[in-house]
C-alpha cells in the first residue's frame, strides 16, 4: 500500500490552505460569488439576501441588481414587480448591457393584467429588441422577438379585410403606407401609434354600427360586397410581414441553431403561409440538434403530408408517438369529438379494438400501407396545435374552439379575419381609455354634452364610446370560416387572439331581429349534430373511374367463389403494335364486412401492361384483368383500387355487394359472367393472360357491360340444385332474352332458335338435361342487327321436375 511521507503530507496541507485562502481572497474581491453559489445550490432566500445586501452597499454595481432580479423572476420567490424594478435599476447603471436587455425581453413576455397591459408590453419588447440589435446586430434573442412580432402581423393580415366606411382608427384609411415598420419605428412614434394619434382622418366616414351590418347579412362577405360595401384586402401587408418574420428567425437560427423555440415559430408561419418545402429545410436543421423531439416528427408529418409524401408522413407521425408523453399521445388517439354517447360506451369496453375498427371504417384506400383518413386526423391535430394553442389560457390547439372545429371539418374553404371598425394593436389603448373617460364624463353634469377625450389629449371616436360595452364592441374582430354549405363565426372581443364562438349579447338577442340567426353557439351545435365530421378523399394525382363487374359461383364448403373483373382505362395514344405498355402499378381488391374488417384481400404488382389484354371500345381502351377470391356469403363492401407507382394516377371504386348462399335447397342460378370469349381450356390452363378457368372452360371476362353491336355477347352461368328424377336425369328449360330497357310494348316477342333475331331484341331458349344436379353452361348472343342503347339481359331457368324457377337480370349497353 502506498504510504505518504511526512514531507508530502506537509506539502498537501499547504496546497489546501493556499486554495482556501485563494477562495477567500476571490470572495472578498467578488462579493457576489457567495450569492451565486447559493443560487446554484437552490438556496434562493440566502442568495436574495446576499444580492440585496451587496446592492445596498454598492448601489452602482449593476450585476447585483441584475442577479437579484433573476432570483425574483426565475425561482419560487417569484415577484414580477420586484424583478422588473431591480432589473430596471441595473439598466439605469448599464443601459447598453445586452444580457440585461435580453432579461428585460424575457420579463416583458409574461402576460399582464389585460389587453392594454399586453399591448404596452409588446411595444416595450419591440423597443428593447431594437436597442439590442443596435448594440449587437447578431443577437438571436432580439431577432427572435422581431420574428414573433412579424408572425403576429402576418397572422393579423394574411386573410384580413377591412371596411373603411365602417372603420375607425389607424388602419381605417386602408393606405398601405400606414403600416408601421417596427425595425425603423422610434419609441416616440410607436407610442403615437399605440395612442391612436396617428389615426386617419375620419371626417369622411359615416358613423355606422358594423355589428348591425354583419348581423343583417349573417356575416356573408359576398353579400356585403354585392351591396357595394367597400371591403379592403390587407394581404399585401401580410406578405411583407412574412418576409420580415422569416428573415429575423433565420438570422436567430444562424447565430444560435440550438434555439429551440425558433423552430416552433418558423413552423407556425410556414404552416400559415403553406410553404412546406421551406419548412422541410428548417426541419432538416432541427433534426441535427433535436432528433428525439416529438414536435420535430409531428412537424415532419405535417410537411410530408402536405407535400403528398404519404409514406414519409405516416412514418413521421409513428416516430412522433414514440417520443410523445402520455397526455399528448392520448390526444392523438382520442375519438371523443366524433363519437356519440353509445359509441363512447362501446369504446370503453375495448378501446384498442374499437379504434382499430373505427379507423378501418374511415380508410378511403386499402391498397396503401397507410390510412389516409387517420393521417388527415393527425395533420389536423398538429395544424390546430400550431395555430390555435392558447398560452394565455393554458390550452393546446385541440382544446380551443377553433381547433376543435378544424379537427372535425379540416381547414375551411375560406378563412377571413374581419375588422369592422379598427385594426391592429394601435387603437386598443385609445378605445379602452376613451371608454373609461366617457363613462366618467357622462356621469358628470358639468361636462355633459362635451366631447370626451383620452388621457393623452386626443379626441375619442365620436360618440361611439359612451359606455364600456360599446368599447368592448369597438375592439371586437371576427374570424369567419366558410365550408360551402355552412359557416362558423368566431370573435376576439379582447383583441388578444383568444377567439371564441360568436354569440350576440343578451341585449342584441332582445332587440335585434337577426340576432338569433347569428347565434353561432346555437348554430354550431346544430351543425355538429347533423354533421359530426367531414372528410372527402382527394387522390394525390389524376383520379380515374375503374369499371368492374363481379360474378359469384358456388365454392367448396361454406365459401363462395368471387371473380372481380376490372378494366384499367388507357390513354387514347397508346401504341397497339407494342407488346407492352411501360407502366408500373399496383392493383387490389378488398372485401370488407359490416364491422369494417377486411375479410379478404388480393393485391398484385404490375410491371408493364401486356397489350394483348387491351379491349378497345368506341371511346375507350381498357386493359382487363381479374382477381379471384373465396368469400363468405352475406352483404359486404367491395373496394377495387389501382395506383401507378408514381402516384400520378389513382382509382378507387367501392360498391356494396350481396354474396348469395348457394347451399340452399331448390334450383338456383349463379351470377351471369359477361365475357368476350369462352373456349375449352387445354389441360386446364387459361388460353390467354387475362382469361380465367372455370369448369374446364377458359373465359375472358368483361369488366363492364358494354358491347359493340359487331361483337358476339358471351354469357357464362351455372345452375345448382336441379332435381334428379327416377331415371337418374335432370330436366330443365333455359330462356335468355336481351331487350331494350324500359320498352313500352306490353307483350315481348320471343323468337326461338339458337340465334334469334328481331329488331326489338334477342331471345334464346332451349331444353336441357343431364345426370348431375349442377350444370355449367355458356351461351353466345348475336346483337348485330340491334339498335344501340341500353338493354336488359334476363336469364331464367325452370326445373321441370319441381316446377321451381330461378332468374338473373343485368343491364347491358350496345354501342356501334
Amino acid at each position: 500500500m502506498y504510504s505518504m511521507s511526512m514531507k508530502q503530507l506537509i506539502m498537501l496541507i499547504a496546497v489546501c490552505l493556499l486554495g482556501l485562502e485563494a477562495q477567500q481572497v476571490f470572495a472578498q474581491s467578488d462579493p457576489l460569488e457567495p450569492g451565486r453559489q447559493a443560487f446554484r445550490e437552490g438556496q434562493y432566500e440566502d442568495a436574495a439576501k446576499i444580492f440585496e445586501q451587496v446592492a445596498q452597499e454598492n448601489p452602482l454595481l449593476a450585476e447585483a441588481h441584475f442577479l437579484l432580479s433573476r432570483v425574483y423572476f426565475e425561482t419560487p420567490l417569484y415577484d414580477e414587480g420586484r424583478a422588473r424594478r431591480t432589473l430596471e435599476k441595473a439598466l439605469e447603471i448599464e443601459p447598453e448591457n445586452v444580457e440585461f436587455l435580453v432579461a428585460r425581453l424575457e420579463q416583458l413576455r409574461v402576460k399582464s393584467w389585460g389587453l392594454l397591459g399586453d399591448r404596452l408590453r409588446e411595444s416595450r419588447r419591440l423597443d428593447t429588441a431594437r436597442r439590442i440589435l443596435e448594440i449587437d446586430p447578431s443577437n438571436a434573442h432580439a431577432h427572435e422577438e422581431l420574428g414573433r412580432v412579424y408572425i403576429r402581423e402576418f397572422w393579423r393580415y394574411r386573410n384580413s379585410i377591412m371596411m373603411p366606411s365602417v372603420s375607425y382608427g389607424y388602419a381605417g384609411s386602408g393606405r398601405e403606407s400606414d403600416e408601421p415598420n417596427y425595425d425603423e419605428l422610434g419609441q416616440e412614434t410607436f407610442d403615437d401609434y399605440l395612442d391612436g394619434t396617428v389615426a386617419s382622418d375620419l371626417s369622411n366616414f359615416p358613423v355606422i354600427n358594423p355589428n348591425e351590418v354583419f348581423l343583417g347579412d349573417r356575416f356573408d362577405i359576398g353579400t356585403l360586397r354585392a351591396q357595394g360595401v367597400d371591403v379592403l384586402d390587407l394581404s399585401r401587408r401580410a406578405e411583407r410581414a412574412y418576409q420580415r418574420a422569416i428573415a429575423h428567425l433565420e438570422k436567430a437560427l444562424e447565430v444560435d441553431p440550438r434555439r429551440r423555440t425558433v423552430y416552433d415559430e418558423m413552423m407556425q408561419i410556414y404552416v400559415l403561409k403553406g410553404e412546406y418545402e421551406d419548412a422541410m429545410s428548417t426541419l432538416d436543421q432541427m433534426y441535427r440538434f433535436y432528433p428525439e423531439d416529438s414536435d420535430l416528427w409531428r412537424y415532419l408529418g405535417v410537411a410530408n403530408y402536405q407535400l403528398g409524401n404519404m409514406d414519409a408522413a405516416n412514418r413521421s407521425f409513428e416516430t412522433a408517438f414514440e417520443f410523445m408523453d402520455k397526455d399528448e399521445r392520448r390526444a392523438y388517439e382520442d375519438l371523443g369529438l366524433f363519437l356519440t354517447r353509445d359509441e363512447k360506451r362501446q369504446e370503453a369496453v375495448d378501446s384498442v379494438a374499437y379504434r382499430a375498427r373505427y379507423w378501418a371504417s374511415q380508410d378511403p384506400r386499402f391498397l396503401t400501407s397507410y390510412n389516409e383518413r387517420k393521417l388527415e386526423h393527425y395533420f389536423r391535430l398538429t395544424y390546430a396545435d400550431l395555430l390555435y394553442s392558447s398560452k394565455g389560457l393554458g390550452l393546446r390547439g385541440w382544446e380551443t374552439e377553433r381547433g376543435q372545429i378544424l379537427i372535425r371539418y379540416g381547414p375551411p374553404n375560406s378563412d377571413i379575419v374581419l375588422h369592422p371598425r379598427q385594426d391592429g394593436i394601435f387603437s386598443a389603448r385609445q378605445a379602452v381609455v376613451g371608454a373609461m373617460i366617457n363613462s366618467v364624463t357622462s356621469a358628470n353634469a358639468d361636462t355633459a354634452g362635451s366631447t370626451p377625450i383620452t388621457i393623452d389629449g386626443t379626441q375619442s371616436f365620436g360618440n361611439v364610446f359612451s359606455t364600456a360595452r360599446q368599447a368592448f364592441e369597438e375592439m371586437n374582430s371576427y374570424n369567419i370560416w366558410e365550408y360551402g354549405d355552412f359557416r362558423f363565426v368566431f370573435e376576439d372581443p379582447f383583441r388578444n387572439g383568444e377567439y371564441r364562438m360568436y354569440s350576440p349579447s343578451a341585449e342584441d338577442m332582445a332587440t335585434r331581429v337577426n340576432s338569433f340567426e347569428n347565434d353561432y353557439i346555437r348554430i354550431t351545435k346544430e351543425i355538429i349534430r347533423e354533421t359530426p365530421q367531414r372528410y372527402e378523399y382527394e387522390a394525390p394525382g389524376r383520379q380515374i373511374e375503374l369499371p368492374f363487374l363481379i360474378s359469384s359461383f358456388k365454392g367448396d364448403g361454406q365459401q363462395t367463389e368471387l371473380f372481380v373483373n376490372y378494366g384499367i382505362p388507357l390513354e387514347s395514344t397508346y401504341d397497339p403494335s407494342a407488346d407492352m405498355i411501360e407502366v408500373n402499378a399496383s392493383a387490389g381488391t378488398f372485401l370488407i364486412n359490416d364491422r369494417r374488417e377486411v375479410l379478404v384481400e388480393r393485391t398484385r404488382n404490375i410491371y408493364g401492361l401486356p397489350t394483348n389484354q387491351v379491349v378497345s371500345f368506341a371511346e375507350q381502351h381498357l386493359w382487363v384483368d381479374t382477381q379471384q377470391m373465396r368469400v363468405p356469403s352475406g352483404t359486404h363492401e367491395l373496394s377495387v383500387e389501382f395506383e401507378t407507382a408514381s402516384g400520378q394516377t389513382v382509382a378507387v371504386q367501392r360498391r356494396e355487394i350481396t354474396v348469395p348462399d348457394y347451399d340452399q335447397p331448390g334450383v338456383m342460378l349463379s351470377d351471369i359472367m359477361l365475357a368476350y370469349s369462352v373456349e375449352q381450356a387445354e389441360n386446364g390452363a387459361p388460353g390467354g393472360a387475362a382469361e380465367v378457368v372455370r369448369k374446364d372452360l377458359s373465359i375472358l371476362p368483361a369488366p363492364w357491360s358494354v358491347y359493340s353491336t359487331e361483337w358476339p355477347i358471351y354469357l357464362y352461368f351455372e345452375i345448382y340444385g336441379l332435381d334428379v328424377n327416377a331415371q337418374g336425369s335432370t330436366d330443365y328449360d333455359v330462356e335468355i332474352t336481351l331487350e331494350p330497357k324500359n320498352t313500352d310494348r306490353g307483350v315481348r316477342r320471343v323468337v326461338r332458335g339458337i340465334f334469334g333475331r328481331d329488331r326489338e331484341g334477342v331471345s334464346v331458349s332451349y331444353k336441357g338435361s343431364g345426370s348431375q344436379t349442377e350444370e355449367y353452361l355458356y351461351q353466345i348472343l348475336d346483337a348485330s342487327d340491334q339498335e344501340t342503347g341500353l338493354y336488359t339481359l334476363t336469364l331464367v331457368v325452370r326445373d321441370n321436375a319441381t316446377g321451381r324457377m330461378s332468374e338473373r337480370t343485368q343491364d347491358l349497353f350496345l354501342e356501334e
